[in-house]
């Protein structure tokens, strides 16, 4: 199932949620009504009765009372739906912000980019390597720092503003193999749209439950107050206000079970297709079985032991909390099932620790599992270096087939050949430039420096700009970086500033400005704009911004409604091959049917990068199938020659980017 597939599914999949969702509501509304009605009756029917025996003594004259009461009805739905709404909207608010603040949120403390914490640094050098090879923007990474169970969660709304959540027990107890497959199997929730719809669960969830908290509070107050009995009007009120708070609480929870219900369901179906696009990204079955293993293994198992992450329960790896009734609000399948989906061979053993800890008798804190002797990354140093691929060498900058039909399909796509790719690109970026990316102030210069220009006056000039528009000490911290650029595999310069990500959203409002300023500064030093800049500057901060503000809206479905856009794209990747322009147009023209005669090639100096900067804006908020086939022709219009230069191959990194579709390194386009 390719990325687009899986988006479309997992929209489908919301589609149907909001309809489930929806009859929960209507089944709330309904038995709301109903207790309204039961209250109504018992307090007129008390009121009744009091008449009826100080002044009346004809029972007939009592009225029957009908169970149909437009007003009420009308009045429990709309305090329903607005009680609903606006929790949910509430709760959205919340968890819109994107995934850091979700990790927050439920005590997750963010990563340091520089730590020198072992296990720290190897979460991130995993991170990393999935993030290269899957094409999407480095997520900042969290611990929860005092969870002793064995667990993870990815959370967010797009791709940009995504965040990977592990507990310390994940980092103490797993391998680097069954970390992999762990975070491998996080990034397929990413892949396949399941983050925004984890959120949107949780909202409508949130939205039934708060009708059932409304009705206890009440109760709790009137426990708590001292009521006297009065007789008469102030009985009658106790007893209405006693009604209301139970018949809430009632409905409220009923509604929420069903809620409930509904959420394990959806969240059981996706962990089987996550585990088995962990297995083919690592090509490591034993890493995820390893990490299940251990997980039935230890006692204290998945479990996550601070309350206010019950409402995500469904966001994580593995099961968090106990299920109650019979299992039927579990969230994840069963170990068992988990395992042997994997390895249908598997002898139903578990991993058996060493330490055995009586959890009736020793917290897993006191007996260590809360946090093991943590080791320094100086100490250990020759350790990691040890376990890196042997870097490749460098190859010419030549061009290589590209095959337009293999590079959508890998759009989001988790495999094992871009897995590798990224470990072996990974591993041929000097130390020092690696090092760079994980501090707000050296991610600034990195990026500079890999916008320095070949020739020596241009390069003269860039500098002069940086000291008058950059921060006191950047051009000199560029020089010390010089000579690791100049040795710096041209395939891996994109990759790079994925890696900057996490370190660039940390700058604040002025930084950030002075930042992007610099940049613009920096690209047109010479007055001219190649497609590397460009592809630097787009993608920078088109995925900065939408880190900040993650919630996007589609605005175009229909390809008439950017068929100028559309064109302004093909005719800026065409005019690369002036040779072969026309041509390259009709090739990409050809996979549109649907307005292939109203596209027609603009001249360059009508399309050229500044044109390309508008048009992609505009596409960046259509629709998924528009993404889609925008990118195939496109592909098609720099394969028209069988291969795809260096610039070809930028402009399709910064196209796929601005299009939140995440393309892997094109290396292995052959």
């Amino acid at each position: 199932m390719d990325f687009f597939e899986a988006q479309e599914r997992a929209r489908k999949r919301t589609s149907r949620l909001v309809f489930l969702f929806a009859l929960a509501v209507i089944g709330t509304i309904l038995a709301g009504y109903l207790s309204a009605m039961l209250v109504l009756h018992q307090t007129d029917g008390s009121h009744r009765h009091r008449r009826s025996s100080s002044y009346y003594s004809d029972d007939s004259r009592i009225a029957v009372v009908s169970w149909w009461n437009p007003q009420v009805f009308f009045g429990v739905v709309a305090g329903t739906g607005a009680v609903v709404g606006f929790a949910s909207l509430y709760k959205w608010s919340q968890m819109r912000a994107g995934g850091s603040a979700i990790a927050e949120m439920v005590g997750g403390r963010a990563v340091a980019l520089n730590t020198t914490d072992l296990r720290e640094r190897k979460l991130l050098n995993v991170v990393e390597e999935m993030s290269i090879a899957s094409g999407i923007p480095m997520p900042a990474v969290y611990v929860l720092e005092d969870e002793p169970g064995l667990n993870a969660f990815a959370a967010g709304l797009t791709t940009s503003d995504a965040a990977v959540t592990v507990t310390r027990g994940t980092l103490d107890r797993l391998t680097r193999d069954e970390l992999q497959g762990v975070i491998a199997h996080e990034f397929s929730h990413i892949l396949n749209g399941d983050m925004r719809l984890n959120v949107r669960i949780t909202a409508i969830v949130f939205g039934i439950l708060v009708i059932g908290l409304l009705g206890r509070g009440i109760l709790q107050s009137m426990g708590q107050g001292r009521v006297r009995s009065g007789g008469g009007k102030k009985d009658n009120s106790v007893a209405i206000l006693l009604g209301i708070g139970l018949a809430l609480m009632i409905v409220g929870y009923v509604g929420y079970f069903f809620g409930r219900l509904i959420q394990a369901a959806v969240s059981r179906q996706r962990e089987f297709l996550a585990d088995a696009s962990a297995v083919q990204f690592t090509r490591n079955p034993t890493g995820i079985t390893g990490a299940l293993k251990k997980i039935g293994g230890y006692a204290i198992g998945s479990n996550i032991a601070d309350n206010s992450s019950a409402e995500i329960g469904h966001f994580f790896f593995a099961q968090s909390f106990k299920s109650n009734f019979g299992g039927l609000w579990a969230t994840h399948p069963s170990l068992d099932e988990r395992i042997r989906a994997v390895d249908p061979a598997w002898d139903g053993k578990l991993f058996e620790p060493e330490e055995v800890v009586d959890v009736e008798q020793e917290s897993f804190a006191s007996a260590g599992f809360s946090g093991s002797p943590r080791h320094s990354l100086n100490d250990i140093f020759p350790q990691i270096q040890a376990e890196l691929p042997v870097p490749p060498p460098r190859k010419p900058t030549i061009p290589v087939p590209f095959k337009p039909a293999r590079i959508v399909a890998d759009v989001g796509a988790l495999t094992e050949a871009h897995f590798r790719q990224a470990q072996l690109l990974l591993a041929s970026i000097p130390v020092s430039l690696r090092e760079t990316t994980r501090d707000p102030v050296t991610a600034q210069v990195l990026v500079y420096g890999l916008l320095l220009d070949g020739d020596q006056a241009v390069r003269d000039l860039q500098q002069e700009l940086l000291g008058k528009h950059g921060s006191p000490g950047d051009a000199t911290a560029l020089a010390s970086l010089r000579p690791a650029l100049s040795v710096l595999d041209r395939l891996a310069r994109l990759p790079l500033l994925q890696l900057s990500l996490p370190a660039l959203r940390l700058l604040d409002r002025a930084a950030l400005d002075r930042f992007v300023t610099t940049l613009d500064e920096l690209v047109h030093a010479d007055g001219k704009v190649t497609p590397f800049e460009y592809a630097v500057q787009k993608m920078l901060l088109h995925q900065l911004n939408l880190a900040q503000k993650p919630a996007q809206r589609v605005q175009f479905d229909s390809f008439s409604a950017v068929r100028t856009e559309i064109a302004v794209v093909l005719s800026v990747l065409a005019h690369l091959t002036p040779q072969t322009t026309l041509d390259a147009f009709a090739a990409g023209a050809a996979q549109l049917p649907v307005i292939r005669d109203q596209l027609a090639l603009f001249d360059a100096s009508e399309s050229g990068l500044e044109q390309l900067d508008v048009a992609l804006d505009k596409l960046a908020v259509c629709s998924l199938p528009i993404k889609q086939r925008l990118l195939v022709a496109a592909g098609h219009v720099i394969a028209s020659d069988g291969t795809v230069t260096e610039e070809e191959g930028e402009l399709y990194r910064a196209l796929a980017a601005t299009l939140d579709c995440p393309m892997p390194t094109l290396g292995l386009a052959a």
